[in-house]
C-alpha cells in the first residue's frame, strides 16, 4: 500500500509538472503589456519596435499609370527660324533626387494628442529619405526645325502608390499596476500612407516643353 501511495504522488506531481509547463508557455505566449499613459500617450493602437512584436508597413494598391517627374531643365536652345539644326549639349549631369515624394500619413488609431507614434512609422513606409542618383552623358543630337526650342532634361517616372500599416500593441478595457493592458494583434491593420514613389529614369531633350 505504501508503494502505491508513493507511485500516486509520483503521478500527481509529474501531472502538475506539466500544466506547470503549460501554463507558463500559454502566458509567454499571450502578447500582452502594461502601458502607462505617458508611453501609450492614450492611442487605441501602439505600434511594436522590437521584441518580435513589429509594426510594418504594407502596399495594398498601385495606380495603374506613371507619372513624370521632371527633376531637372537645363539651358534651353532656340533654333533660328528659316533654317534646321541639329543640337547636342555633349555635357554631364547628376541630379538627386527623393525615391518617394509627396503624398501624406495618416496614423488612424495610433494617433495621439503628442503624435509621439508618428516619427515611429514614417520610417517604415517605402523609400523615406532615400534619393535616386540620376547621371547622365548628354552625347546624342536633336534633330530641330527653324523655331523649335530644346533643353536637355532628366526624368524621374513616379507610380502612386497606398498602403497601410499591419501589426500593433490593441488598447483593452483592463487597466494594470500603472496603466493600461494591450494584446499583441499582428494582424490589426491601422493608418494609410500614400506616396509618388520612383519606378525608373527617363532623359533626353524636351523639344518645344515636350519630351
Amino acid at each position: 500500500m505504501p508503494g502505491k501511495v508513493m507511485w500516486h504522488r509520483m503521478l500527481m506531481c509529474g501531472a502538475l509538472a506539466v500544466a506547470t509547463v503549460a501554463t507558463t508557455e500559454g502566458t509567454a505566449s499571450a502578447a500582452t503589456q502594461c502601458f502607462s499613459q505617458s508611453y501609450s500617450d492614450g492611442a487605441q493602437i501602439v505600434p511594436g519596435t522590437g521584441g518580435g512584436n513589429v509594426t510594418r508597413s504594407v502596399t495594398r494598391q498601385r495606380a495603374g499609370n506613371t507619372w513624370d517627374d521632371w527633376v531637372w531643365r537645363g539651358t534651353e536652345f532656340q533654333c533660328p527660324r528659316n533654317r534646321t539644326c541639329d543640337y547636342a549639349w555633349s555635357k554631364s549631369k547628376t541630379t538627386n533626387t527623393s525615391w518617394a515624394v509627396g503624398g501624406g500619413t495618416d496614423l488612424g488609431n495610433a494617433s495621439s494628442p503628442s503624435k509621439k507614434w508618428y516619427n515611429v512609422v514614417i520610417p517604415l513606409v517605402g523609400g523615406y529619405q532615400r534619393t535616386t542618383e540620376i547621371s547622365t552623358n548628354f552625347t546624342w543630337t536633336v534633330h530641330l526645325n527653324g523655331g523649335d526650342v530644346a533643353q536637355p532634361i532628366q526624368v524621374a517616372v513616379r507610380r502612386w502608390t497606398q498602403g497601410d500599416f499591419s501589426g500593433g500593441w490593441v488598447r483593452t478595457n483592463r487597466g494594470c499596476q500603472g496603466g493600461t493592458t494591450y494584446e499583441w494583434n499582428g494582424n490589426v491593420r491601422f493608418g494609410n500612407w500614400t506616396r509618388n514613389v520612383f519606378e525608373k529614369e527617363k532623359v533626353g531633350y524636351a523639344v518645344n516643353g515636350r519630351m
